[in-house]
């Protein structure tokens, strides 16, 4: 009897030292609502961290991404305690899931904490989890269909009202257009008088034979001489052939399209006046007498060898025709 009593005593007394001991010990958990999900589909997790009133403890930190899984959520940290207030606990609610299919491990967390008046760090951590995270089932006993085409939606009366007035924009402004054509009035006929316009080689000759009366070379006015007789030739070309000869170098009018209607003399002829006029105007040469006499004579034969006769009459009608 005396026996039974003291293996009695003894075995409340080891269940009574072993509560105690692990109440006084750190308890971390890191619990799962489920460990087998879904591709993207989200859990919950809660993790828990149980010590001693007395302890110090430093919750740790939890990453964005881990191993593959997505932490998406992380709740505040809440503290309970018990009802003696001995044991202090912490958890935290956390919302993870993962983005492709297999076994994914969630590692241990790791909790650092100290005991009253002693320097030690002592750690707690959490279990490792295995989660597992399955495709969409396919049922492949079924036919393969076409994605649904778009909804139509139907037109709302906003819609209607935004058209209805376009289109009233459009026939205010189609009725202004005809009322502004009709109120326009017919722009009165101007009236100038013909006018004749004098064929350029005319013009051209008539400087020519002033400058040859004028014996400016004779005078020693050689570079004045050349440039009246290159300015005229380049008068005469730009109102014969349309295009600004004046502003060109000797060499660009050697090449404009014009050169293709004439003959080979006739080039030659032009260049060595355009070419001695240069050199005389910059005072890069003094020509000869006899030079100062064949220039000339080149400049006249060229507009008469390209002159045209055709004279253009600008013209408009008189009063009596108009009214």
């Amino acid at each position: 009897m005396r026996l039974y009593k003291f293996i009695l005593f003894f075995f409340i007394l080891n269940v009574l030292g072993s509560a105690l001991i692990k109440a006084q010990n750190a308890n971390a958990v890191f619990e799962l609502d489920t460990n087998r999900i879904l591709v993207g589909q989200q859990i919950n997790g809660k993790l828990r961290f149980s010590i001693p009133s007395g302890y110090q403890s430093q919750w740790p930190s939890i990453p964005d991404t881990l191993n593959g899984i997505e932490y998406v959520a992380k709740g505040k940290i809440d503290t309970l305690k018990s009802n003696d207030q001995s044991i202090l606990t912490r958890e935290q609610k956390i919302t993870l899931t993962a983005f492709d299919s297999g076994f994914y491990v969630i590692t241990p967390f790791s909790f650092n904490y100290h005991k009253p008046g002693d320097t030690t760090t002592y750690s707690a951590e959490t279990q490792a989890q295995l989660l597992t995270v399955n495709l969409i089932p396919v049922d492949t006993t079924k036919a393969i269909r076409d994605i649904k085409g778009p909804i139509e939606v139907g037109i709302s009366w906003q819609e209607i009202a935004f058209y209805i007035g376009i289109g009233l924009v459009f026939i205010a402004l189609a009725l202004l257009i005809v009322y502004l054509l009709k109120k326009k009035k017919v722009a009165p006929t101007e009236f100038k008088e013909v006018i004749i316009k004098r064929p350029a080689h005319e013009i051209a000759l008539e400087k020519l034979n002033a400058l040859q009366d004028a014996k400016l070379w004779q005078q020693g006015n050689i570079k004045q001489y050349y440039t009246i007789i290159s300015d005229t030739v380049r008068e005469y070309i730009s109102n014969r052939w349309n295009i600004d000869a004046m502003e060109r170098t000797t060499d660009e009018i050697m090449h404009s399209s014009f050169i293709q209607q004439v003959s080979n003399e006739t080039y030659n002829r032009l260049k060595s006046v355009l070419t001695i006029s240069d050199l005389a105007k910059f005072a890069k040469y003094t020509p000869l007498a006899s030079e100062n006499e064949q220039t000339i004579t080149e400049s006249f034969t060229f507009v008469n060898e390209t002159k045209e006769e055709k004279v253009e009459i600008n013209t408009l009608p008189d009063k009596e025709q108009s009214a």
